[in-house]
């Protein structure tokens, strides 16, 4: 389990990471407009919105809300995405991940892909020596004393 969280991590931040250098490489800032509201009474409430790069019309789907203000239909919106790949967007306030930002999280990927290591290794070299101790135990019976 440990090594399924660790991969998924390393993986998640490895694409947040990359999907930022494409932005930062080569960035085109656009303005797009709420298109709609997906599921806008629960918790889970996404923003799709429609922008165009270089004549081409893309969507995104962004979680826009804050505790001061909902974005409806309509609502303009600033977001910066790759030239070279114009579905790879932000919104332009993020700027993540940040070299300060991703260190930790590769940090933690390597403590816990560690801990989930050592935890594997110790079960197999616990359960080889109760397999040796029962083997022995039934190949030499205890004397008993007379």
């Amino acid at each position: 389990m440990f090594l399924v969280l660790t991969g998924f991590g390393a993986c998640s931040a490895t694409l947040q990471w990359h999907r930022a250098e494409l932005i930062d490489d080569d960035p085109v800032r656009v303005t797009g407009v709420v298109s709609r509201v997906i599921e806008p009474t629960t918790k889970y409430r996404r923003e799709q919105i429609a922008y165009t790069v270089d004549g081409h019309r893309h969507t995104t789907v962004r979680k826009l809300d804050t505790d001061l203000s909902r974005a409806e239909p309509g609502q303009k919106v600033c977001l910066e995405a790759a030239r070279t790949h114009p579905e790879v967007v932000r919104l332009c306030e993020e700027h993540y991940p940040q070299g300060d930002d991703i260190f930790p999280v590769y940090i933690l990927v390597t403590v816990f892909s560690t801990a989930g290591v050592l935890f594997v290794v110790g079960y197999r070299v616990t359960s080889v020596r109760q397999t040796g101790r029962a083997r022995r135990a039934e190949e030499s019976p205890l004397e008993t004393p007379a």
